[in-house]
């Protein structure tokens, strides 16, 4: 039985939303072949290792969609998790609707609170920052935030929802010239936002992007994110991957199939920064 994020939780303050947990897209033919070439080269290995994963990204990049498949296959993978989520998009909290449990930050110093206990207890956590929410007004008074959590032993993950649209790529650039550059960095190109079928043709020109070689350059790992063509009929439902392959779930037969043939894909995609995620 998958548990709740809810399950186990501690009040760490005064407001309910800064509470804690206790305990620690595809075509049924994509295949790892299909894809644009990718090094399954392992990225810097985070396993064992306190991480506070925060996805960033325009509205509807896959955000919500990524960190969803995230936290499901480390409830299929363990029964449950320790890590806290969390979603800094106060207007549209979508984590919520799937994981009850899902902190949203609403006083003004909420997410700076967050964080700063996620790094005292050195608590593994996912982020999923809002379509024009980012670290930089932070940054702004605490510019050495990152520095400060490696100090305290805790990793931060950037990971970069990007469209074919150049003007995703607004945050990066924002978070990068505010030095705010995590070893454990990954620029993800969403497939399912293509509108044509050549990915690399497709998102050429934002590939080419200063700001997308320089970050390349210093390390950021590229992810191709496959397409899951299904994605509405699960959405639709209100259920989980996982829940969306089985007979009983209401999806079509070949739907069943779909989510089937990109939840592989994911596992082939993201295997370079698997040991980032949770």
């Amino acid at each position: 039985m998958i548990k709740s994020v809810k399950d186990n939780i501690v009040r760490l303050f005064d407001t309910r939303e800064a509470e804690l947990p206790e305990t620690p897209l595809g075509d049924p033919r994509l295949t790892q072949d299909a894809l644009p070439a990718v090094s399954l080269a392992s990225a810097v290995d985070l396993t064992g290792k306190p991480r506070v994963v925060m996805t960033f990204g325009a509205g509807r990049s896959g955000k919500s969609t990524l960190l969803r498949w995230v936290v499901e296959r480390a409830l299929d993978r363990d029964g449950e998790t320790g890590a806290v989520l969390a979603t800094a998009d106060t207007l549209r909290p979508t984590l919520q609707r799937f994981f009850p449990g899902a902190i949203v930050p609403k006083q003004p110093d909420g997410l700076e609170r967050l964080i700063s206990r996620l790094v005292e207890l050195k608590r593994t956590a996912a982020i999923d920052f809002g379509a024009d929410a980012s670290l930089v007004p932070l940054l702004t008074q605490v510019p050495d935030l990152q520095q400060m959590m490696l100090d305290h032993g805790v990793e931060p993950v950037a990971l970069y929802l990007l469209s074919p649209r150049s003007a995703d790529l607004t945050v990066l650039m924002a978070m990068e010239a505010a030095r705010f550059q995590p070893t454990a960095t990954a620029l993800i190109l969403n497939m399912g936002t293509m509108v044509g079928q050549d990915p690399e043709t497709e998102f050429g020109q934002l590939r080419r992007h200063s700001v997308y070689k320089a970050a390349i350059e210093r390390g950021a790992v590229e992810i191709w994110l496959p397409r899951l063509f299904a994605a509405k009929a699960v959405e639709d439902r209100g259920i989980r991957f996982r829940q969306a392959v089985a007979a009983d779930s209401g999806l079509a037969l070949f739907d069943r199939s779909r989510v089937a043939s990109w939840l592989n894909a994911m596992d082939l995609a993201c295997a370079p920064i698997a040991s980032w995620l949770l």
